[in-house]
């Protein structure tokens, strides 16, 4: 008999098709409504993207899908929010690649998941976790990234501030800068001195760069950079003190960690020390734990110890952190 003649095979087919095209539309109607704009200059400079690029021009219906996603995620207004998010995480994605690779992930994952299991409930989860979890962990990214690219501020503003007094222009200053420094740091700055080579102001190309981590302490400095290029001063001098306060804030919060760590394990044992116990005593004995999932008295048990949990979680994690 032939397989691709199976009514089955067929059904399942076309359900993968229609499913495809319904989660697209349910990724789409989850941006809907977020204020978006389209960043300044979109360029993906590196291999990596170039090679993602030909690859997805080899495949004319893979690169009529990432057409036709995009044409849909424009008319939502959610391709701005996608990609910055994408340039956060120093992510080679395009917008509408991202969005279809979640929206087949949101019905291939639950399908597999089901095939190999059998469990409805299963299936449930890896549905939800493909809605959530793909742009939160590009989120995670950008958001480490963020934080590495902190650490390296200070030290590259002294540095900066060096070049200027050995009598180098700031054009000059940012492209010795951008060879020398490590990623992140000196990753977006070969960015932007590449921008001011084609032409665009080199204060408009910092200002797009600090959009584009969403550093505070990044935002702060350009913005000082340009009062400084508005009102006249010595800037090596400026850019010394922006680095000794943003060491002084790095050094307070580090403090402000160390003591509040105790609270941090409290939260983190308050979430994993009550279920992991339970699970143990599951294990050892099974009949001791069973009318919790069994009757309905144990249910309520468990939800309202999952409300509490949770809610205790959140609340001495709000308690914990203190803004510097």
């Amino acid at each position: 008999m032939n397989t691709l003649a199976d009514p089955m095979v067929l059904a399942l087919v076309l359900g993968v098709v229609i499913g495809v095209a319904v989660a697209i539309w349910t990724v789409l109607r989850m941006g809907a409504g977020q204020p978006t704009r389209e960043p300044a200059v979109q360029t993906r400079p590196d291999r990596r993207a170039q090679r993602l690029d030909d690859a997805v021009a080899a495949v004319p219906a893979l690169r009529r899908a990432v057409e036709l996603t995009a044409n849909l995620a424009s008319r939502r207004g959610m391709l701005g929010s996608v990609e910055r998010a994408l340039r956060a995480a120093d992510v080679p994605v395009r917008p509408a690649e991202m969005i279809l690779a979640q929206a087949s992930a949101l019905v291939l994952v639950p399908a597999a998941t089901f095939l190999v299991t059998r469990s409805t409930v299963l299936a449930v989860l890896g549905v939800v976790a493909m809605v959530f979890l793909p742009m939160r962990v590009v989120k995670t990214i950008g958001k480490r990234r963020r934080k590495r690219f902190t650490a390296q501020l200070p030290d590259a503003l002294t540095t900066l501030a060096g070049s200027l007094r050995a009598g180098r222009s700031v054009g000059q200053a940012m492209d010795a800068l951008s060879r020398e420094l490590a990623d992140p740091m000196g990753r977006e700055l070969r960015k932007v001195v590449a921008e001011a080579r084609l032409g665009r102001s080199m204060h408009d190309a910092l200002a797009d760069a600090a959009e584009r981590i969403d550093s505070p302490d990044f935002r702060w400095a350009v913005l000082a950079m340009q009062i400084q290029a508005e009102v006249g001063g010595n800037l090596a001098e400026l850019l010394d003190q922006v680095a000794e306060t943003m060491r002084e804030r790095l050094r307070m919060q580090g403090e402000v960690k160390a003591l509040t760590a105790e609270g941090r394990a409290s939260a983190f044992m308050l979430v994993v020390l009550v279920p992991g116990l339970g699970l143990v005593m599951a294990a050892v004995n099974r009949a001791y734990m069973a009318p919790l999932v069994t009757t309905t008295p144990g249910k309520i048990i468990l939800g309202v110890s999952f409300v509490m949990i949770t809610g205790g979680y959140f609340w001495m994690n709000k308690m914990i952190k203190i803004d510097v």
